[in-house]
């Protein structure tokens, strides 16, 4: 929970039908809830956000695990209600035990695809919270970020398949709104998962704001007050995560030594990402600093670009963390994408049965982590990144169904 997490159990009582109201409202189709308002929830007031990485990776092994995080009240005044930007507090996501769930919930979880191991890390998160929580998951993959009908219809067969939640991982910022508002009148609980939705309406939101992932890798450079060429790839176009991205970076170089001199946008898979890469250096030479997805810092390595220019990742998988460690990529920014999708889980669960988010916050996201390795110099920090909480397990393939209990 934020600050003040040792709230009495009296207030958090008195918080939970505002939070009903103002979260979203769960199915009604439940069990004989095993929520007790009256009590502290088990393992609520475990952890801090100033923990170490042995005392996180404890944390995370606990039935009802822990994670430092970052919350946002969607419903303050101050906060920008598209997408639910507003002032970050400081604290610990506390995860429901998995004896207070009454019954077998149908949750759905529509991703924009399976084919990069980001995605691969999300799928791994949220079988792993079903599988724990007792659940019945089913996971629908769009095929790219070019397919937002795809995805809407998948969003309906959901519906049609009798989910009571849905967890999207949005292709578009934009373009769930209607789709959102859709479903909520049905009294489907929504989560906002991983990428980023406009919509009010949503539930409850466990995703990090991209200009952060983006304003990670500017300041790294905007702070080593070297003279830089930077070409940017931010990912799909209108996707929100990366137009995210492209703002925070760029506000972090404003003031620099560091210049963006091309910014180009497409699907992050490795092909489409070498293709700009290529182009886009041949037609500027004098581009010595690479910044992009995580594919694109893959691709670059690929296409020989290791070495000649400074290579950095605005978000992780696996083969970029080989890279960081052996020198060829400078840095990466991780998200904590299981993380990220065992909390949109959680949430979905936690409304269906009724039980109030932390201290209303309407949205929770981990930090962004800046992961440096030899090839940063002094900055190197990778020994003390935990990497369970980016990547799915050695040898993990995705997931589409779980069965509960």
């Amino acid at each position: 929970m934020p600050r003040g997490k040792a709230t009495a159990a009296a207030a958090l009582l008195a918080a939970a039908t505002l939070l009903l109201s103002a979260c979203g409202s769960g199915s009604d189709s439940g069990g004989s809830s095993k929520y007790d308002p009256n009590k502290p929830i088990p393992g609520s007031t475990e952890g801090t956000f100033k923990a170490s990485a042995d005392e996180v990776r404890a944390g995370l092994k606990k039935d009802a695990w822990w994670y430092p995080t970052l919350f946002v009240d969607c419903k303050d005044a101050k906060t920008d209600k598209k997408g639910c930007n507003g002032e970050r507090t400081e604290g610990v996501y506390n995860a429901i035990p998995k004896d207070l769930v009454s019954k077998n919930w149908k949750i759905c979880f529509a991703v924009p695809h399976v084919s990069d191991p980001y995605w691969v890390a999300a799928d791994f998160g949220a079988v792993t919270e079903a599988k724990r929580l007792g659940v019945t998951l089913d996971v629908y993959e769009a095929g790219g970020y070019t397919e937002l009908s795809k995805q809407l219809n998948q969003i309906d067969d959901c519906v049609a398949g009798g989910a009571e939640a849905i967890v999207i991982g949005a292709i578009s910022f934009d373009g769930l709104d209607a789709k959102v508002k859709e479903l909520t009148d049905l009294g489907i609980v929504v989560i906002d998962g991983l990428n980023g939705i406009s919509s009010e309406k949503v539930s409850a939101r466990a995703v990090l704001n991209w200009r952060e992932m983006g304003a990670a890798a500017g300041d790294y450079l905007a702070k080593k007050g070297a003279t830089n060429n930077v070409a940017w790839f931010p990912g799909p176009p209108g996707a929100g995560w990366a137009e995210d991205a492209n703002s925070g970076l760029k506000d972090a170089l404003k003031g620099s030594k560091s210049t963006v001199s091309a910014t180009k946008y497409g699907d992050t898979s490795k092909e489409v990402q070498l293709k700009l890469l290529e182009d886009t250096l041949q037609a500027d030479p004098n581009v010595n600093v690479i910044v992009g997805t995580a594919v694109t810092a893959e691709a670059a390595v690929a296409g020989g670009y290791a070495g000649k220019k400074q290579i950095i990742a605005d978000y992780l998988i696996p083969s970029t963390y080989a890279e960081i460690k052996k020198g060829t990529v400078t840095c990466g920014v991780s998200d904590q994408p299981v993380i990220q999708a065992r909390m949109a889980i959680d949430m979905a669960v936690r409304l269906l049965e009724k039980i109030p988010l932390d201290d209303k916050m309407g949205r929770a996201f981990p930090a962004p982590i800046l992961v440096c390795g030899p090839g940063a110099g002094a900055d190197a920090n990778i020994d003390s990144f935990i990497p369970e909480t980016t990547f799915a397990t050695t040898g993990f393939k995705p997931v589409f169904s779980v069965s509960g209990k």
